[in-house]
């Protein structure tokens, strides 16, 4: 909800800033039909033109609102500094230059964002606990986003780098695709799915992420197409391995559409307390503040894309505690993956897509 208001204040302060690109009845038609190219850009999010158009004008939206306010600051200033506005020419000037630097912007956004995006890092991290028996390896990766512009040779190089490393785990965090089961498996993505979830030695196990409540909402099954690919879906549930036991949570966002509670995680708890014990939730908000019983050895999350592209990547702190990398939420060590994909845009400007390999190692 908050998403959406913001995103309807924004759209309406570029209708208005955009209509002054030209005089007259020409410019607030010139503004409506860049407004209704965005919002149809999300209403055919699932044919690849939509998904393009869709991609573009959300990073257009955020560089162009940027530009404007910091237009408007210099208008502010002109006038507080001269006690008058802006000759209407120079006004007219300033709107097309602010416009045009948007445009600028995003275009030069996508030539460096999508690269990076595509190529995402191997991230290493190191645990070592008395609670590890044996040493073993996971690999865990978050936000896929399977959508008409996703790149199928990004899980080709993954399988390619499962292979090589070999993990006793593979970990997913939540958010799988901004299409339906049936798209993923006409766009030919059951076999590419189940190729990973195949390299996992014990287990592959994941969680869901507040988009499947968006999939779910629009009759799609996401879990049930993890679980048909050989994906163990944790839904509030534990589940125990001879190496460690995982829990994963159910999403806020899902909880909410189900119109459920989400479970305590004292009633989460594995059976063996001597077990090692990961938590993989999909947003990274920690532990329950009301919860005061063991704690897990590690927390896995995603959700956050380390804010993706700028000016959101300077941002994202304020809203996080976490927001990318290994760190501490409420006792716990964490990782937050930046997302092996993108939402939206396939843009990534001030962050860098990525997977992590977790080696558990016992103290010796």
């Amino acid at each position: 909800m908050i998403f959406l208001i913001v995103f309807l204040l924004l759209v309406l302060y570029l209708f208005f800033h955009f209509r002054a690109v030209i005089p007259g009845v020409r410019g607030t038609l010139f503004s409506a039909a860049i407004i209704l190219l965005f919002v149809g850009g999300f209403f055919f999010r699932e044919s690849f033109v939509g998904a393009l158009v869709g991609a573009f004008s959300t990073v257009w939206l955020c560089e162009a609102a940027l530009v404007f306010i910091i237009w408007d600051i210099v208008r502010f200033l002109h006038r507080i500094a001269y006690r008058k506005r802006f000759a209407p020419g120079w006004l007219l000037r300033g709107h097309r230059i602010a416009f045009a630097l948007g445009l600028a912007t995003t275009s030069v956004f996508f030539l460096i964002g999508v690269p990076l995006n595509l190529n995402y890092r191997i991230r290493d991290a190191r645990i070592v606990s008395p609670a590890v028996e044996e040493p073993f390896t996971a690999v865990f990766f978050s936000d896929l986003h399977i959508d008409p512009l996703f790149s199928k040779q990004k899980l080709v190089r993954l399988g390619a780098e499962l292979d090589r490393i070999a993990p006793d785990f593979l970990l997913f965090g939540g958010d799988l695709a901004d299409v339906n089961d049936k798209a993923l498996s006409e766009m030919g993505y059951d076999s590419l799915f189940r190729r990973l979830t195949q390299t996992a030695k014990v287990a592959a196990i994941g969680i869901n992420g507040n988009h499947e409540a968006y999939a779910e909402r629009s009759g799609s099954e996401p879990e049930n197409w993890m679980r048909r690919n050989g994906m163990i879906v944790l839904d509030d549930s534990t589940i125990c391995t001879s190496l460690a036991c995982f829990t994963g949570r159910t999403d806020f966002q899902v909880a909410r559409a189900r119109a459920v509670e989400r479970k305590s995680l004292k009633d989460l708890l594995p059976s063996d307390s001597a077990k090692l014990w990961i938590l993989l939730d999909h947003q990274p908000k920690g532990i329950e503040s009301e919860y005061r019983g063991r704690l897990p050895l590690l927390g896995l999350s995603g959700h956050t894309h380390n804010g993706q592209f700028f000016p959101a990547t300077a941002l994202i702190g304020f809203f996080w505690r976490l927001s990318d990398g290994l760190g501490t939420l409420d006792k716990v060590p964490w990782i937050v993956s930046s997302g092996i994909d993108s939402w939206g845009p396939p843009v990534r400007v001030g962050s860098r897509t990525d997977i992590w390999v977790i080696h558990l190692d016992p103290i010796r």
